[in-house]
Formats: C-alpha cells, sequence, structure tokens
C-alpha cells in the first residue's frame, strides 16, 4: 500500500512537470511566432505602462538615493578644468546647477523616458489625430502623470509634491518631443533627398 501511493506521488509530480514544461514550450513559440512588427502599438503600451508603474515605485519610496560619488572621480575633474580652460564656462556652471539640484535632474531624465514612451505609443497608435499629433499628446498626458505623481509624494513619508519638480518633469518630456520632431523631420528630409536621387 505505501508503494502504491509512492507512486501515485510520483505520477502526479510527473504529471505537473510535464504541464509546466508544455506550459514554458507554448509561451517560448507564442514569443517566437509573435508578430511584432504589426503589433507595435501593445509593445509600446505595455513599456510606457510599465515605465510608468516603476516611476510611481520610485516616488513610492522614502530612502531612495541619488549616487552623488560619480561627480567625485577624478575624471570627471579633468573634464571641468579642460572646459574651463577653453573658456567653456556655461557647461561647468549647468554641471554645477545640475549637482546643486540632483533631484530636479533625475526627475528631467526619468520623465524624458516617460516621454519618449509616450511619444511612441501614440505616434503607433490606430487613432489617426493621435498618430498626427503623438508630441502635443505624449507631452499633456506626461504632464498629467506628473501631477498625479507629485500628488502622490504628498502621502509619502519623507517626500514633497512642488511645483519645482513638475517644471523639470515638463523639460524632459518637453525635451523627448523636441527630439522626436527633429528626426521626423531629418526622416522627411532623407526620403526627399532619396526620391529626388531616383
Amino acid at each position: 500500500m505505501p508503494n502504491l501511493l509512492l507512486n501515485k506521488l510520483i505520477a502526479q509530480v510527473v504529471l505537473w512537470v510535464l504541464f509546466i514544461v508544455r506550459g514554458v514550450l507554448n509561451t517560448f513559440n507564442r514569443v517566437l511566432s509573435f508578430d511584432y512588427r504589426h503589433n507595435k502599438k501593445y509593445i509600446f503600451l505595455s513599456l510606457t505602462i510599465a515605465y510608468a508603474v516603476m516611476i510611481f515605485y520610485l516616488s513610492s519610496r522614502s530612502d531612495i538615493q541619488i549616487p552623488t560619488h560619480l561627480f567625485k572621480i577624478p575624471l570627471v575633474y579633468a573634464i571641468k578644468d579642460l572646459l574651463e580652460n577653453a573658456g567653456i564656462y556655461f557647461v561647468t556652471d549647468l554641471v554645477q546647477y545640475a549637482y546643486a539640484h540632483l533631484d530636479k535632474v533625475a526627475h528631467m531624465f526619468l520623465y524624458f523616458g516617460l516621454g519618449a514612451f509616450l511619444h511612441m505609443t501614440f505616434r503607433h497608435s490606430d487613432n489617426p489625430i493621435m498618430t498626427k499629433y503623438a508630441a502635443p499628446f505624449a507631452f499633456v498626458v506626461g504632464i498629467l502623470y506628473g501631477i498625479s505623481d507629485e500628488i502622490h509624494q504628498t502621502y509619502v513619508p519623507g517626500r514633497t509634491g512642488n511645483i519645482e519638480d513638475l517644471f523639470a518633469n515638463g523639460i524632459g518630456l518637453f525635451l523627448a518631443q523636441i527630439i522626436f520632431l527633429a528626426l521626423v523631420l531629418w526622416g522627411l528630409q532623407e526620403r526627399k533627398k532619396r526620391k529626388h536621387r531616383d
């Protein structure tokens, strides 16, 4: 009788292992056969949501630290001296301002990324208006998310929501849209050049 129970248990374990293996193989098959080219809207929407969740998670942390030790590397001082010797003081002034306001720089970079993902999401939308005006849509949605994020931070111990952070968020979003618009214009010019060559 104990051998029968042991055999039954082994059979159940083997069946579960085979079931899991089949599920993993089916998942790999779906990933390999997925038509990424025609499903960009879902990919970018998923990436945008994941990125927004990451920002929300970072905003929920009261013990977040920005690595300031990176600015104390000797190479950074050498670059600073090189720029000042060349008379390019505005760069060193900008870096000093950024160092004094690292949290604002972090907001700017985070929302630059969000702006890029939002732009790509709207650019690959089925709605022609959203596709045509991806940059304004991305900027407005990003600002609304930034406002909600600042409100959310007021409820996190050790964090505050303020207008300066929202302004930094807006700069990051705006820069992302400018870069995308520049890339679109450059792409259009390249197409015109190719047509003239042909």
